[in-house]
């Protein structure tokens, strides 16, 4: 959904700064899991900028929910080859957004604006993850050095 009023627009560019400062820290302080943890990161964040201007907000959004059902994908196989616990909880949170998806699919009665907060809230717990999960592991292996 494009931002509508100044509210909005701030709230997408703190969304956006927030983003990049967490997946750059990860970027060069998570190792290979780190990197490619940002990456999906922000390449699923610019893909649902685009499909979200494909299809409406108003029933099950598919364009937007592919794109979750790889990153969901993604964080599952990293998760399965990564030593860190972190891609663990940013699958679970992310598997939450992708429910959003369903839930629409079975119930009409929701509102647009619900549905599209919904999915977007739970990016941030996945960020979160990704950034004190880079965090804790190097202080960790700080700690056993």
């Amino acid at each position: 959904m494009p931002a509508t009023s100044l509210p909005d627009a701030l709230v997408i560019s703190l969304y956006w700064i927030f983003a990049v400062i967490c997946c750059g820290f990860s970027a060069v302080a998570g190792g290979k899991t780190g990197r490619t943890g940002a990456v999906m990161i922000m390449t699923a964040s610019v893909a649902s900028v685009v499909a979200g201007e494909f299809g409406s907000w108003a029933h099950t959004h598919f364009p937007v929910m592919t794109i979750d059902l790889f990153l969901l994908a993604g964080f599952y196989w990293l998760a399965l080859r990564s030593e860190s616990y972190w891609p663990i909880w940013a699958t679970g949170f992310h598997l939450i957004s992708v429910i959003s998806h369903v839930a629409v699919l079975f119930g009409d009665n929701v509102k647009q604006m619900l549905y599209y907060g919904f999915g977007a809230f739970w990016s941030l717990p996945v960020i979160m993850a990704m950034a004190i999960g880079t965090f804790l592991d190097r202080r960790r292996s700080a700690i056993q050095s």
